[in-house]
């Protein structure tokens, strides 16, 4: 290799050095890490978490280069808590209540978890359902029968107990099994059980799906006392017969779903996320409807359930004037 060769290369190489120099000192200023892989938490396939979760991580992937986003079917709230906790998850979606008792290390949680608030997803309905056949119309009517309460782990859990209190039914009236929604949802429709708890974004997709084969009745109870009973402050309402083909309205329990992001996020891709995510809102709706209730939390909403919102959430709500 000749002098000149030699010059060219050394010249190329110390330009190419620089040049990685310059752009680590750039990232590391601006405080832009991008992590490789994010995975965000959702629930079972059958209902709105996950369809909604999958719109969330194809609308990052298409606008934020550098990092793969992927959304993962897991066993719902109390599952992706855990999981943001142990690193095996960014991001994951739970209702508000849940995560309340989690921060605060409650029951079903060992110890306290810490949690990043992110922005509500949609509102959730806890309901109740039979099939419309059975004759079943209120949860005081399923003393002795086989009711799923969600699969195990999962915030149904604890809403079916409560829901089944406030019409007197305690532990041992009723038999207990741990489905998800869809598995729920057939085995009603197969005989296998008789009642099930569903929470979610209303229109649910296993009833919706259920309900196209075969007549089904979301169950009423006594709103009053199940409030009563809650350590928390939860609003009811109604589900219209018309939703799912009923012969009558049903009852449930309102509750704000919400996407936790872990502490160790950086400011800058979290920021960078959640602008995608209110830029992309009739992107979630087409993947499912509740999401049309997507929006940020106010800083009176976040003082009132004591939650500390992600530094980079609140960049964005500041910008859009929301905080």
């Amino acid at each position: 290799m000749n002098l000149m060769k030699k010059c060219l290369m050394i010249s190329l190489i110390s330009i190419m050095a620089l040049s990685f120099v310059f752009a680590q000192g750039e990232n590391e200023e601006s405080g832009a890490a991008r992590p490789a892989f994010i995975s965000i938490g959702t629930a079972s396939a059958a209902g709105a978490y996950y369809p909604i979760g999958v719109a969330l991580a194809d609308v990052w992937n298409k606008t934020l280069p550098g990092t793969r986003f992927s959304s993962q079917e897991t066993g719902g709230s109390v599952a992706n808590l855990n999981m943001i906790a142990s690193g095996e998850l960014e991001m994951g979606m739970s209702n508000e209540n849940v995560a309340y008792t989690a921060g605060l290390g409650q029951d079903p949680f060992k110890n306290p978890i810490d949690l990043k608030g992110g922005w509500i997803l949609n509102n959730s309905n806890a309901i109740i359902v039979a099939m419309g056949d059975s004759g079943i119309t209120s949860v005081s009517q399923l003393k002795g029968k086989k009711v799923s309460l969600g699969a195990p782990g999962s915030s149904a859990n604890v809403f079916g107990e409560l829901i089944l209190a406030s019409e007197g039914l305690e532990k041992g009236d009723y038999e207990q099994v741990f489905m998800g929604w869809q598995e729920s949802a057939d085995a009603m429709n197969d005989g296998f059980i008789d009642a099930a708890l569903m929470v979610g974004g209303q229109p649910f997709p296993a009833v919706t799906s259920l309900s196209v084969r075969s007549d089904v009745q979301v169950l009423t109870f006594n709103t009053k006392r199940f409030r009563e009973l809650s350590s928390y402050p939860y609003a009811t309402d109604k589900i219209p017969a018309d939703m799912y083909d009923m012969k009558q309205d049903g009852d449930s329990v309102i509750i704000r779903s919400v996407v936790y992001i872990s502490p160790d996020l950086s400011d800058e891709i979290v920021y960078d996320m959640v602008k995608q995510v209110f830029d992309n809102i009739p992107t979630l709706v087409s993947a499912h409807p509740s999401a049309s209730g997507t929006r940020l939390f106010s800083e009176e909403a976040a003082k009132d359930i004591s939650l500390e919102i992600h530094p980079g959430v609140i960049r964005y709500a500041t910008e859009v004037g929301e905080w």
